[in-house]
């Protein structure tokens, strides 16, 4: 593995929360849109005797195939996420402190060298040395972690 998949995956690593929240909002306005009685009241009182009366078998009798299986697979989707993010941070946290800090600094929150240098007191220079150690050291452990190496990732 080489460095840019490296700074790829902890990219990513920063907006696994947002993908996650976006894909439960999928779901969410599938489930609005499908699981809803059609504004009927839910009394659970029969209406007909010769009309179905359960607004639940009602209700899951008019959802589309295609519906349902795209709601699982945006649940199986987070699932794999959330266990991607801990595996990664996991992975992160088998590095040195100095490394540790500087690249979760900088791909994590994001921060400029010069915030970065300024709160471990490096120099500009020292901070990137650091950071690419530490980059080189992730693309070892990375490349050892099935869950992690064998992600598709965003481009």
């Amino acid at each position: 593995m080489d460095r840019e998949k490296v700074k790829n995956i902890l990219y990513f690593y920063r907006d696994i929360d947002g993908e996650i929240k976006y894909n439960s909002k999928i779901i969410q306005d599938y489930e609005d849109e499908y699981y809803t009685a059609g504004g009927g009241t839910l009394d659970g009182m029969p209406n007909n005797k010769y009309k179905k009366s359960s607004s639940v078998e009602k209700i899951a009798l008019e959802i589309p195939d295609f519906v349902s299986v795209r709601i699982q697979e945006l649940q199986a989707e987070n699932e794999r996420l959330g266990k991607l993010k801990i595996a990664i941070s996991q992975e992160i946290g088998k590095l040195k402190l100095r490394q540790k800090s500087i690249v979760y600094d900088f791909y994590i929150q994001g921060l400029q060298w010069v915030q970065i240098s300024a709160r471990r007191f490096y120099s500009d220079r020292q901070c990137r040395n650091i950071r690419n150690r530490g980059l080189d050291n992730l693309a070892k452990i990375f490349s050892k972690n099935p869950l992690i190496n064998n992600y598709n990732y965003p481009v």
